[in-house]
């Protein structure tokens, strides 16, 4: 009985046969979890009597990578057990070299982000420019579109496709697409403007697009700017590169401007005294820079009024804010 169940034919192939193709995957699946943890395990201390970081970046990188090759091995012995025409076994044969190429490219992936993680993103941190800084993520983001972009060529070569055709077509097609896609290359060509002329870098302090807030991120279509109640404002760099740009981080110090106002009954004597006595509260502040203007300019409807103009010494909007309220209180007071 139980050798008419397994001899039972579906799609050209016993059951038997289709047993032997999982006990196959599985094998290989379980191989490739102990072979990833004794790599993880051993060949880790293997690497840390080495000294440069190269070796424990390609262990890192490799360990999944490794388990999927397993899996396409066990899919590879698997087949043949099963009974197949040629045809079929053609094609699957594309399959299998087809999975060989995308688990290259994805250890070539993982490769490329320990690289950023362990040599390049130390190297930036070690600079005082933050245009670097900037640079990480393009670097990164271009480099993982161009093994992808070589890995969909091979696999397409691997399928018999005419690759100079293929691109000779790209070519016509994508001058429709860039026609098409005319707002995404005019932000794309807006990030290359903001990385050329560097009008800010990360962490600066700007006004653009209508938006008041910290730099956070610049990519080549959208800068992040996160606004003074802590949102996250994704702004398109065509917009950003073609409006007035306001670098707060830039100014040595920030500018105060306000007006008093005195009644009317107030004496000439006493209007002085306030001059006086305001440019007094303002250079005993240690914050504000000497240059301090204090003047009676203006005759209003209903005032008198001062004109204060001074500056302080800091790129901290909080602690901007903060000197404003003390010098403010203490002028009322």
């Amino acid at each position: 009985m139980a050798e008419d169940i397994f001899a039972a034919t579906f799609f050209g192939s016993t059951l038997y046969q289709y047993g032997l193709f999982f006990l196959s995957l599985l094998v290989a699946l379980v191989t490739g979890k102990i072979a990833a943890f004794l790599i993880a395990r051993y060949g880790k201390k293997l690497t840390e009597k080495t000294k440069t970081k190269f070796d424990d970046m390609v262990i890192e990188a490799a360990l999944v990578p490794i388990q999927f090759l397993f899996f396409i091995a066990g899919l590879f012995i698997g087949f043949n057990f099963l009974s197949v025409d040629a045809g079929f076994s053609q094609s699957f044969a594309n399959i299998i070299g087809t999975l060989v190429l995308v688990d290259i490219a994805w250890f070539m992936v993982r490769i490329v982000d320990g690289l950023i993680k362990h040599f390049v993103v130390p190297l930036t941190e070690k600079t005082e420019s933050k245009l670097d800084d900037q640079l990480v993520p393009i670097l990164s983001k271009v480099s993982k579109i161009t093994i992808v972009i070589l890995a969909i060529i091979i696999i397409l070569d691997n399928f018999g496709y005419d690759i100079l055709a293929i691109l000779a077509g790209l070519g016509i097609a994508g001058l429709a697409v860039a026609f098409a896609a005319q707002q995404t290359i005019a932000e794309i060509f807006g990030g290359l403007n903001i990385f050329v002329s560097k009008p800010f870098l990360i962490g600066d302090t700007i006004e653009a697009a209508g938006i008041t807030g910290t730099v956070e991120q610049v990519g080549l279509r959208h800068t992040q700017v996160r606004d003074f109640d802590g949102r996250i404002n994704v702004i398109p760099n065509s917009k950003v590169s073609n409006d007035v740009i306001k670098n707060w981080t830039t100014e040595p110090a920030r500018r105060i401007k306000m007006n008093l106002g005195l009644v009317y009954g107030t004496p000439s004597k006493k209007i002085e005294q306030a001059i006086q006595i305001v440019e007094s509260i303002i250079k005993q502040n240690p914050n504000t820079d000497k240059t301090i203007r204090v003047g009676f300019n203006e005759f209003k409807d209903s005032s008198l009024n001062i004109r204060v103009v001074y500056y302080i010494k800091s790129k901290d909007f909080a602690v901007i804010l903060k000197m404003q309220n003390d010098i403010n209180l203490e002028i009322k007071s």
